[in-house]
């Protein structure tokens, strides 16, 4: 009997090869150490409101990590962007391989779905199509590229 696929381990492994993700776990060690450090140093930030915020500065150095992991190319075959959130009150990066979206989100435990953000969802199968060919060849190459989210926390 033929051992059971994973279809979606191997598109992982095939788009972030395991010599690669080993350089996620010291990425999210400096990007934690970064924000702890931003909040010992900004005055206005070690408040109990500042330290709520934690968070988003945990994001924004994960997201900086990473995108220094893909600008001198160690991570040979990703592309970043930085794309608007679904409401104009920022960017995120989207890290992107050959089939595949990354994006990071933090989780509260290993157990919890990632938050709901409209982004994701965009990221889903289009059914419309646009008024010129070429649009149409570009958005189905999107759409073939699979979701990935890098969870942390």
């Amino acid at each position: 009997m033929a051992a059971p696929r994973n279809p979606a381990l191997e598109l992982i492994n095939e788009e972030f090869p395991v010599d690669l993700q080993q350089l996620v776990a010291p990425a999210l060690r400096r990007a934690y150490s970064a924000a702890k450090r931003a909040i010992e140093i900004v005055e206005f930030l070690d408040t109990p409101s500042g330290h709520l915020q934690k968070g988003d500065l945990i994001l924004k150095s994960a997201e900086f990590e990473f995108s220094k992991l893909i600008k001198p190319g160690t991570l040979p075959g990703f592309d970043a962007a930085w794309e608007d959130y679904t409401l104009p009150t920022g960017k995120h990066l989207v890290m992107r391989t050959r089939r595949a979206r990354f994006t990071i989100n933090q989780v509260p435990s290993i157990s919890s779905k990632p938050r709901y953000a409209t982004f994701r969802a965009n990221f889903g199968a289009s059914n419309t199509a646009y008024l010129f060919p070429e649009m149409n060849e570009e958005a189905k190459r999107e759409d073939e590229r699979r979701h990935l989210v890098l969870l942390h926390g």
